[in-house]
């Protein structure tokens, strides 16, 4: 027989078939997008993406120059295992590159997140960055406390009001800071001799170990002087980079603060570290100086895309 058709039960099941199977195909579609596994080349790929995540609510200041940066420092100030990250993984111009500038950014900028690394996981759940913490959740809320109380007593004995120019406020907080530092030269010589790890060298970067310690290396300035400004209201930002020749020599960090529109260089450390007492050559000094000839920064204390914000 020609030109025959198969039964009406038959065509029924067939498109019974092939509706189940769109059916799963779009469920699989929208199910990768939710948890953030799609492919680049998907078409819509950005609108089957799920929405990004709230961020959990701390009780510390937070930084960070976009949302995401922000979204990952409280989250690592939470001290969360897994914080998912496919909304912005999968975002045109981000990206698993994107991710990696952004959590750098939120570790150095944030003096109460206590991280040394962390690993990008795709999962079932997402796409999900893994921080590794220095400390255990008590023993860091311990010094996240520790940290912000000296924060405020360090603020009251700057001296600083509401009136005084912002020029003065930098000036009291440089050398409060300087007055309660002492620069950790053992730290220091096992930081250049390669070591990474350890209580001292660990506290070492921090603002804890500035203002409750007593003792750090310019990280540990650079963060005490971050912390601080954002407590009086100052516009600060910490700033990484190479040392060629100097006070110190190496990996070295260092503070950029606001003043009257321009973004001037403040480095405690430098003013503190040496053996001729504290001094204020490296304060409100303008980045075109040639006192800072010897130095570089790198890439790693702002995500690209905001870096000119606060003078490139």
């Amino acid at each position: 027989m020609t030109g025959a058709y198969p039964p009406a039960a038959s065509r029924r099941g067939s498109t019974v078939r092939l509706v189940i199977m769109l059916a799963v195909l779009v469920a699989l579609v929208l199910g990768a997008g939710h948890v953030g596994i799609l492919p680049q080349w998907m078409p819509l790929r950005a609108n089957l993406v799920a929405a990004a995540p709230a961020a959990p609510a701390v009780d510390y200041p937070v930084f960070g120059s976009d949302e995401f940066v922000k979204y990952l420092a409280a989250n690592m100030i939470a001290q969360e295992d897994s914080i998912n990250v496919s909304a912005w993984a999968n975002a045109p111009g981000i990206g698993r590159d994107g991710v990696f500038d952004a959590v750098a950014e939120a570790a150095i900028q944030n003096p109460y997140v206590f991280v040394d690394g962390w690993t990008y996981q795709a999962t079932i759940r997402g796409i999900v960055l893994r921080p590794d913490y220095v400390y255990s959740d008590t023993r860091a809320e311990h010094k996240r406390v520790d940290t912000a109380a000296a924060v405020a007593a360090g603020l009251q004995k700057t001296g600083i009001t509401p009136e005084m120019s912002v020029e003065k406020k930098v000036r009291a907080i440089h050398d409060y800071v300087a007055s309660v530092a002492t620069y950790d030269s053992v730290a220091a010589d096992a930081i250049t001799a390669g070591s990474s790890e350890g209580l001292r060298v660990e506290q070492s970067q921090e603002a804890y170990g500035i203002l409750v310690a007593g003792t750090a290396v310019c990280n540990g300035y650079a963060q005490a002087f971050q912390a601080i400004a954002e407590a009086a209201g100052l516009s600060s930002i910490i700033v990484t980079g190479q040392a060629l020749s100097g006070v110190t020599v190496g990996p070295h960090a260092w503070n950029r603060v606001l003043v009257d529109g321009e973004w001037l260089i403040v480095d405690v450390t430098w003013d503190d570290a040496d053996a001729l007492g504290t001094h204020e050559q490296y304060l409100l000094v303008d980045p075109s100086s040639a006192l800072l000839n010897t130095r570089t920064a790198d890439s790693d204390w702002v995500v690209d895309s905001q870096a000119a914000r606060f003078g490139g």
